[in-house]
């Protein structure tokens, strides 16, 4: 009877503290799950510095209203939008950074549950995930990665687009703008206002329906699909007699194989070129491709001169204004073709220059990047070379860069890639169009053996704009890009794995076509003193996980203290 009495007091002990364990866990677990859904998300930091502001939630109040009455009208669905982090929610936490961003989508999403939701994917597990949001099969989403998606509407921002830094070259950021960058963006994806793209079509650029392939397709579809992936919509425009359109944001020059037009003071014409000037003032973009066939164009030319770029081509040497032909990157060691004409571009890691790849080059080894038929580019006569060296105050890498300063434009051209050094074979012969060398007149080749062309380039124009209540500046600049190869954005490395041209030229067009949209939104300092894991404090977790790791030891302690006593008093 005693034994049957202390082995049913046992079972009892043992079921009770199952029971007690299996309570423990799942309160776990639902306190988990309920933290890190939105039910119990609140901003516990000092001062709520990282709460939405009343700006945004207006902004988004009237946006989600317009749109869903616009809807309503036409009978279309409610507008939904989705924000999808690339990475899993414990390495967007441990990443400071990355933390601040998570956070305040799931503050948007709190605060609009019918409207926005928050996911999390890992890329590098599962790919596939996102082919959605591809521009093609083959282009790259990292981690670092944040889309914001509404229908068939999306954009793909990166880590930087959420902070405000000093200049293009800081690493460390001095305002958080992820309020602004999601608002704006929603905005976009929402009301599908994207920003055009214009592409030049009146100087012979490879575009329109006699451009295409035994298909019907357009020889450079590649191109206009990345153009589209990166959130433009495509213009064609004649300069000479269209205007540019309001909402055009970035001009793409292709190829070009006729001059463009400059004004005229007596006619009070403001030309091709006029235009493009006007519209680089309002801080667009320019990106202009040539190649090693592009013939000389001395009105464009000269106005690319004044954002630093000029192409290397060569000139008869009696007369230096006459030039005779071209200049053509070769490469023994770092091309992939039997010519070695198919360069291998060497990242530029420092600077603006390497600003524009700096997600690419983050997210592990860098995509090889080919330029065929490249023609090399040189900094400007205009331009003082420059070169910054390593200091204890700015320890970034050292690189060159052409800096100029005139009438109030203040501006900088920097390497985006370079051909390898002359001690790796890389020289540049001289061609005339059509590809055929030029010779000495004895039979001997003209090369320049300098090596370390640059293949492609980035100019900035920096100007500070007041914003908010007047304290903040915003960097908002003009970017003017140049390729010295066409067929770097043509189908074959476009639409092929084995490169990283396609996303060199999305990483590209993100940066330089900034959707303008006027927010009028506050910054968030970044403060010395950082947020313990986002919106839930240190010390609120540290009490949870010293309580719920007591109640399992202290309920098993009572329970064998009341069995101890029972059985000491015969019970």
């Amino acid at each position: 009877m005693k034994l049957e009495n202390k082995f049913r007091r046992g079972s009892v002990v043992i079921a009770v503290t199952a029971a007690v364990i299996v309570a423990v866990l799942l309160l776990n677990v639902g306190l988990t799950a309920v933290v890190s859904g939105n039910l119990l998300f609140s901003d516990l930091t000092a001062d709520s510095a990282y709460k939405l502001n009343r700006e945004t939630t207006d902004l988004l109040d009237q946006t989600f209203e317009s749109v869903r009455a616009e809807r309503e009208a036409t009978g279309e669905r409610a507008a939904e939008v989705e924000i999808i982090f690339c990475s899993d929610p414990d390495l967007l936490k441990s990443n400071r950074l990355m933390r601040y961003v998570y956070y305040t989508a799931r503050s948007l999403a709190k605060k609009y549950p019918k409207v926005i939701r928050v996911r999390t994917v890992d890329v590098w597990s599962n790919p596939s995930v996102v082919d959605a949001y591809r521009t093609n099969s083959y282009s790259s989403i990292y981690q670092s990665n944040v889309i914001v998606a509404s229908g068939s509407e999306f954009r793909i921002l990166s880590l930087r687009n959420f902070y405000t830094y000093s200049s293009d070259t800081d690493t460390e950021p001095w305002a958080y703008s992820g309020e602004r960058i999601f608002t704006r963006t929603i905005m976009a994806v929402t009301k599908a206002e994207a920003p055009i793209c214009g592409i030049t079509v009146n100087h012979g650029e490879p575009f329109g329906e006699e451009h295409t392939d035994a298909d019907g397709n357009p020889t450079y579809q590649g191109l206009l699909n990345t153009v589209k992936g990166a959130g433009f919509k495509i213009q064609y425009l004649n300069l000479e007699t269209q205007e540019i359109p309001a909402d055009c944001r970035l001009i793409l020059v292709f190829d070009p194989q006729e001059d463009f037009k400059s004004g005229s003071y007596l006619s009070g014409t403001a030309g091709e070129i006029g235009k493009l000037d006007r519209f680089l003032d309002d801080a667009n973009s320019l990106m202009v491709f040539v190649d090693a066939d592009t013939p000389h164009l001395p009105v464009f030319e000269e106005f690319l001169g004044y954002w630093g770029i000029a192409f290397e081509r060569y000139v008869d040497p009696d007369d230096e204004l006459t030039v005779l032909g071209n200049y053509r990157v070769v490469s023994a060691r770092d091309s992939v073709d039997s010519e070695n004409r198919s360069v291998i571009g060497a990242y530029e890691t420092a600077g603006t220059g390497g600003s524009v790849t700096s997600s690419i080059r983050a997210s592990g080894t860098a995509p090889k990047v080919i330029f065929p038929n490249s023609m090399p580019i040189v900094y400007s006569s205009q331009y003082l070379p420059s070169s910054h060296i390593p200091t204890e105050e700015d320890s970034t890498d050292p690189y060159d860069y052409g800096y100029y300063y005139k009438n109030g434009h203040e501006r900088s051209i920097y390497n985006v890639f370079r051909a390898s050094e002359a001690a790796r074979g890389t020289y540049a012969e001289a061609i005339r169009l059509g590809g055929e060398a030029i010779n000495d007149g004895e039979g001997n080749p003209i090369v320049d053996s300098a090596g370390s062309y640059q293949l492609a380039t980035v100019t900035s124009e920096s100007r500070l704009i007041g914003e908010g209540q007047g304290y903040t500046n915003v960097n908002d600049a003009t970017y003017v890009c140049a390729f010295g190869s066409t067929a770097f954005a043509g189908n074959d490395l476009l639409l092929t794995n084995s490169y990283g041209n396609t996303d060199v030229l999305l990483q590209i067009l993100r940066v330089v076509g900034h959707e303008v949209v006027g927010v009028g939104l506050k910054f968030e300092p970044m403060y010395e003193t950082e947020i313990a894991d986002g919106y839930v404090s240190q010390t609120f977790k540290t009490a949870w996980t010293v309580v719920l790791a007591l109640i399992p030891a202290l309920t098993a302690t009572g329970l064998g203290v009341w069995v101890l006593v029972r059985r000491r008093f015969g019970h």
